[in-house]
């Protein structure tokens, strides 16, 4: 009975002590990249194409969004993101940067990305706010680095 008392405590414990993420002000945010760099100006181009990005998602720009991605994915990419411009105003804020692995053309950069909302249309459904880990795949397309694919990961949601 007591070992029993004693599990159940521990996993009140662990639970209470799960941490949630809080709002962080992207003013006070500041980061180093860090991780497997070869090449430092490469990394940092390919670090600016990510910051401009969430930039202009923030902005809804959607020209320059999508200028920072491939050709090949532009088209449907402005159609998807279309809906979500018009229903939400985000926040996009990079928390942290790692480069995994650095090539001559391609390159993988993981991130911690906070997303919060901002306002939305009357009728919108609930945007839930959160801080997730969006894992980047950078191809360098006529000499500029290019977002070739994002995968979100580790999803946490803010209080």
């Amino acid at each position: 009975m007591r070992k029993v008392l004693l599990l159940c405590l521990a996993s009140f414990f662990l639970i209470g002590c799960a941490s949630t993420p809080k709002y962080q002000n992207p003013e006070e945010v500041s980061y180093q990249v860090t991780g497997t760099v070869t090449d430092e100006v490469a990394a940092n181009e390919a670090v600016q194409v990510i910051e401009d990005n969430l930039r202009y998602a923030s902005e809804e720009d959607m020209s320059g969004y999508v200028s920072t991605i491939i050709a090949s994915a532009r088209e449907e990419t402005a159609t998807e993101l279309a809906t979500v411009f018009e229903t939400y105003d985000l926040e996009h804020t990079l928390l942290s940067v790692e480069i995994l692995d650095q090539e001559e053309n391609r390159m993988l950069i993981r991130t911690q990305q906070q997303t919060v909302m901002v306002d939305a249309i009357e009728g919108a459904e609930n945007y839930r706010n959160h801080i997730a880990e969006a894992n980047y795949t950078m191809f360098l397309e006529d000499n500029e680095w290019k977002i070739e694919e994002t995968a979100m990961t580790d999803t946490k949601f803010i209080e």
